[in-house]
């Protein structure tokens, strides 16, 4: 797993919309995710299918509070989930500090970050009861 934070003034579909044009992604989006105090935040989801990447984009804050702060100020999480080169890596962190109104991007340390676990956990599992449902409508 390899995690992006991202600052931006930008409401989720404008980042979306950005990271699709930029990177050639297709985020979509799907039923936020719920904090543990129920709390609900923007979750986006694109799989590039097996044995590709799998890549989610988390709001860290709606119009109310907070999931969680990190510093400096992240306002959203890129996750790369499944192998990736590390050159590849460092272009989609290069891509997403050239969009517009990216105030700043940065690879978030997951050993330095103790708050990352809780969240990656719950992000899984909200993916996982996404993939269900969609494989029970098929």
């Amino acid at each position: 797993i390899r995690i992006i934070g991202i600052s931006t003034g930008m409401l989720d579909y404008q980042l979306a919309w950005n990271i699709n044009k930029s990177l050639k992604l297709n985020l979509a989006k799907y039923k936020d995710i719920s904090s543990d105090d129920e709390n609900f935040f923007s979750f986006y989801l694109y799989d590039a299918g097996e044995n590709s990447n799998t890549f989610n984009l988390v709001a860290l804050s709606n119009e109310d509070t907070r999931w969680v702060s990190f510093s400096p100020q992240t306002d959203y999480l890129l996750i790369v989930r499944n192998y990736i080169k590390e050159s590849d890596f460092q272009s989609i962190l290069t891509k997403i500090k050239m969009i517009p109104k990216v105030i700043y991007a940065y690879v978030v340390d997951l050993g330095k970050n103790a708050k990352i676990d809780t969240i990656l956990e719950d992000i899984e599992l909200h993916e996982m009861d996404i993939v269900d449902e969609m494989n029970r409508r098929y």
